[in-house]
Order: structure tokens, then sequence, then C-alpha cells
């Protein structure tokens, strides 16, 4: 009898500790299950923070690259400021002595020759009473060949003209004083001949007269006008160089020849 009680108080024992056992499973199941929520909240949390956060590093970077750009922007600024006015070449003055001369059968704007400078020309003309740009053109020569501006056809009969130098920057300088002009027809284009001492030329329709324009051998120049003669005779010896312009009436432009080389 006693053993059967023995054993009856051990089998209680182990199911008293079998249900200690299974009742700590059920807390920490009920406490994690508990927990797990409150977790997953915490995270959610703090991912949002942590978005958050990055929008606002994103942020910041953004403007502080912003910041050197702006600034980068205002360096470059300064710098060009700083070459334009101190590293550019100062242009001397403007262009002198413009004038329109017409050189075999076509008529140029043409300022004095300044070697280290380009040139710009503005072309303006009278409309309706007031002068109105129609054209400015850069070239590397100091003479603009008016002939092949087409615009002139149409723009009326009074112009007037004005140039600057460019420098190697592309930069200009002051402008001319304005050169008037009145559009009119260029004569025909003179053609010489040279025959010994003498030369002759063609005879060009609405000339009024020819001028013989000389340089002797001891560079002394002249200007011989005969009137509506068709030659002329050299006289002395040595080296000439001589052209022949037909001078125009009203409405007409004078004609020039080319530049020929004679030696008697």
């Amino acid at each position: 009898m006693k053993e059967e009680k023995v054993e009856k108080k051990v089998d209680g024992s182990e199911n008293k500790n079998a249900e200690s056992v299974d009742n700590e499973h059920n807390i920490q199941d009920i406490n994690n299950k508990n927990s797990q929520p409150k977790t997953f909240e915490e995270e959610k949390t703090k991912s949002a923070e942590k978005a958050v956060v990055s929008k606002e590093a994103k942020k910041r970077r953004l403007l502080i690259l912003s910041g050197c750009l702006l600034a980068f922007g205002l360096v470059l600024i300064v710098v060009g400021v700083i070459c334009f006015y101190f590293v550019t070449p100062d242009i001397d003055g403007s262009p002198t002595n413009l004038r329109v001369e017409n050189y075999e059968g076509e008529l140029y704007i043409v300022a004095d020759y300044q070697e280290k400078y380009d040139y710009q020309f503005v072309i303006e003309a009278l409309i309706d009473g007031e002068y109105v740009e129609i054209d400015t053109i850069n070239s590397d020569k100091n003479a603009l060949n008016l002939s092949e501006q087409e615009i002139l056809l149409n723009a009326g009969n009074e112009f007037r003209f004005k140039v600057a130098y460019i420098n190697e920057n592309g930069a200009n300088g002051d402008y001319s004083a304005y050169l008037e002009w009145t559009k009119v027809t260029p004569l025909d284009k003179l053609e010489v001949a040279v025959n010994g001492n003498v030369i002759s030329w063609n005879s060009v329709m609405f000339a009024e007269s020819y001028l013989v324009k000389l340089t002797h051998p001891n560079s002394l120049q002249e200007d011989i006008d005969v009137g509506r003669e068709l030659s002329y005779t050299l006289s002395g010896s040595g080296t000439f160089q001589v052209y022949v312009v037909a001078v125009g009436g009203e409405g007409f432009y004078s004609s020039t020849s080319s530049l020929i080389t004679i030696t008697i």
C-alpha cells in the first residue's frame, strides 16, 4: 500500500511539472504574440523616421550643390568681367576717312587701313524720314563691296554708313562718324591700253570727262583732267604708275580703271 502512494505522489509531481512547463510555454507564446505587433509598429515608425531623415539629407545635399553651382557661376561672371576690362586689348580710336569709291565698276565703302584690326560696317537706310539699320557686316578688309549687298537694291536711295574696329577677341571699338550717301548708278568699266608712251581708254557712256591719275618715277603724284579726250601721252622716262577715272555726271558715279605700270 505504501509503495502505491509513493508512485501516485511521484506521478502527481510529474504532472505538476509538466503543467508548469506548459504554462511557461503558453506565457512565452502570449508574450511573443503581444510583443510582435508592438515591435512591427516600432519598425514602421523607425522606417518612416529614416525616410524623413533621408529626404531632409537629400534636400540639404541639393541645397549645398545648388549653392556651389551658384557660387561657381558668380566666379565665372567675375572672371569674365575682369578679362573683358583688363585682359582685352584696348582699341585705339575709330576708323577715319570713310568714303565710297568706285573700283572697276563696283562701289565700295572704304576706311583708312589699320593692320591690327578687322572692321565692322553698319549700313542704315532712310525710310519714312528716319534712318533704320538694315545690316551689320564684319570684314577682315577695310573695304566693303556695296555692289554685293543685295539689300541695297530695295532699300531706297538714301543711306548712311559707320565703321568700327574689331580686335582679336571680337570686341568692337567706337564707331566712326556717319557718312551719308545717295545711291547712284556707276558708269561702265573703264579699260586702259598702252602703246609705247601713249595710254588710251574706251569711251564710257554718261561720262562728263576723264581724269588721268599719274605717279611719276620720282613719286610725284599728279591728276590730269583731259576733258573728253580718250588718250594721253606720257613724257619723260622711267617707271610710271597710272589709272584713269571716268567722271560721272549727276546721278552717276565715276568709274576707275585698274592700276597699270609703264616703263619708258
